[in-house]
């Protein structure tokens, strides 16, 4: 019995969309960013066993020693922070972390430009890429392709070509030469064939969850409570794109999740140079005010927010010198930043 026209055309359509979606896994494997950092962080998370505290954020963070820290306060903490990491990372750290572990203390260390209205779609694409790598393939497929179609199917993204740019995430990255791209998929051959995991031997599949956590959900009271932050933020007068609604929700969606799971949710904007306002036209108060935007935000939500600038003296502290650009510490600095750092923590906390 011969198939029908019907069935030709469907299987053809299967078939296409199999080699399609085959296509742009082969071309984000030759064009993904240097996943380095993300890499080895993951490795070095994956042989902790007994963390109770984490630290997420960008690369700002990385101005803390989280061994230094823990040997101060007494705590276990490890620090997730990694470059250009945004708050939908961040939230994904606590998130793996505490279905992993017994966490009792997240603390999110950021620059404003945490909240910015940019879309780090590749960040978010590499971070997935390098979790997913220590599940079999065939779930690695499965949680790309959930993924990729929730964002995509975002009310908020679906008539815009961000939906199609989530699936091939690098549409602002330079072409990295040929070299480059042949090294990129000898590290994914390495982790697909050879099962080599990033990093060292990782003590266990990053994908799975040990401890039942709740999805913390924002209730309808919440959503309410969120569309007034949003509204209030959308009359402050600030730089443009000093913030965004989606950064703002992702914000919400970590205290609300951190809430439900009894974990102590902190945000320290971290020091930064005494000339940071000037790569800003200057616009101090302007985002003085969106510091007090954000204080108002965490704490009633019931977690704790400090700022540097406006409640203390960093700069005597932390001198310029200290600083390699307007925000991140020198590595000599490194413990002279941890210092400082834990006795905020320690004080807010208490």
């Amino acid at each position: 019995m011969q198939p029908s026209k019907y069935a030709k055309r469907t299987l053809k359509a299967i078939l296409f969309l199999v080699l399609f979606f085959l296509f742009i896994e082969f071309f984000n494997a030759a064009f993904e960013l240097n996943g380095k950092e993300t890499e080895g962080m993951l490795a070095r998370y994956s042989e902790q066993m007994d963390i109770d505290t984490v630290f997420v954020g960008n690369s700002v963070g990385k101005m803390l020693d989280a061994g230094e820290y823990s040997d101060q306060t007494g705590e276990h903490a490890f620090n997730m922070c990694t470059p250009s990491q945004s708050l939908p990372v961040s939230l994904k750290n606590i998130e793996m972390a505490s279905s992993q572990r017994k966490l009792k203390k997240a603390v999110l260390l950021m620059d404003l430009d945490t909240i910015d209205s940019g879309n780090y779609d590749w960040v978010d694409h590499m971070y997935d890429r390098v979790v997913n790598s220590a599940a079999p393939l065939s779930r690695q497929i499965m949680n790309r392709l959930i993924s990729c179609a929730e964002k995509s199917l975002d009310p908020d993204v679906i008539n815009t070509e961000r939906s199609i740019n989530i699936w091939i995430p690098w549409e602002d990255e330079v072409y990295q030469g040929f070299p480059q791209m042949l090294h990129n998929l000898y590290r994914r051959y390495k982790r697909l064939v050879k099962r080599k995991k990033p990093g060292s031997k990782f003590a266990y599949d990053l994908t799975k969850s040990f401890y039942e956590t709740a999805p913390g959900e924002l209730s309808d009271e919440e959503e309410e409570l969120l569309d007034k932050d949003i509204a209030a933020m959308e009359e402050l007068p600030l730089p443009a794109g000093m913030m965004d609604k989606d950064k703002i929700r992702i914000l919400a969606d970590i205290c609300t999740y951190c809430r439900d799971n009894d974990i102590d949710f902190y945000v320290v904007v971290t020091p930064h140079r005494s000339d940071f306002f000037e790569r800003t036209d200057d616009f101090r108060e302007e985002i003085l005010s969106a510091s007090t935007f954000l204080n108002d935000f965490i704490s009633k939500r019931g977690f704790k927010y400090f700022d540097p600038e406006k409640d203390g003296d960093p700069h005597r502290i932390l001198p310029d010198h200290y600083f390699d650009d307007w925000e991140h510490i020198n590595k000599k600095y490194r413990h002279n930043a941890t210092v400082y750092l834990t006795d905020v923590i320690s004080k807010i906390s208490s």
